[in-house]
């Protein structure tokens, strides 16, 4: 079951950012790499590509303390990381599988799609998502895929490809906006 965060930050991240320079300014050690690594799912390559570094670059001179600029993004991915995981209740796979799933929520102007041209219309309270029942993820997702399929059906012109998660991480806005996406499944907003 999603329980709201009660870590949140001041600065309006999803979890606490309250140690989050002490520690970064402390230089981590090469070694939590492969941590945050294997805490998100990722391979030697895309970590390197989300921290913004070569693969040989980070694995073979970095031995020794990452820089205050390194640390700061690998635990800002590990802070990340670990609101995904409570957000799906520790199932790894199915974590995994989300920051590579296309969504449509993260095609923004930041990304580089267009804002919409139709007026926003709020949709009434009794169709969004409620935190006296237990969300299912699942079915929601299923969902979300059913009403694209239809969308795709019906539209002569082809939908351009939304971005993933996983390649939002290689900035701060992009892990903001995927922290969002954390906030609003938490909250259970689905759409």
């Amino acid at each position: 079951m999603i329980t709201p965060s009660i870590n949140r930050s001041g600065l309006g991240w999803g979890f606490s950012t309250a140690d989050l320079i002490l520690q970064a300014r402390q230089k981590l050690p090469r070694s939590r790499v492969d941590e945050v690594a294997a805490l998100g799912g990722l391979t030697k390559k895309q970590m390197a590509l989300v921290l913004g570094v070569t693969e040989r670059n980070l694995y073979n001179h970095h031995q020794g303390e990452l820089s205050v600029p390194l640390s700061e993004r690998l635990l800002l991915l590990e802070k990340l990381f670990g609101h995904g995981l409570a957000i799906f209740d520790g199932h790894r796979e199915g974590f995994y599988a989300w920051l590579r799933t296309p969504l449509a929520e993260l095609a923004t102007p930041e990304v580089g799609f267009a804002s919409p041209v139709t007026q926003y219309v709020p949709r009434p309270m009794a169709q969004l998502g409620t935190r006296q029942v237990p969300a299912d993820l699942s079915a929601a997702a299923q969902a979300r895929r059913e009403r694209l399929a239809n969308q795709r059906l019906i539209s002569a012109e082809p939908m351009p490809p939304y971005p993933t998660p996983l390649s939002l991480l290689d900035t701060v806005t992009g892990c903001k906006l995927v922290d969002n996406v954390f906030t609003r499944i938490e909250s259970g907003v689905f759409s």
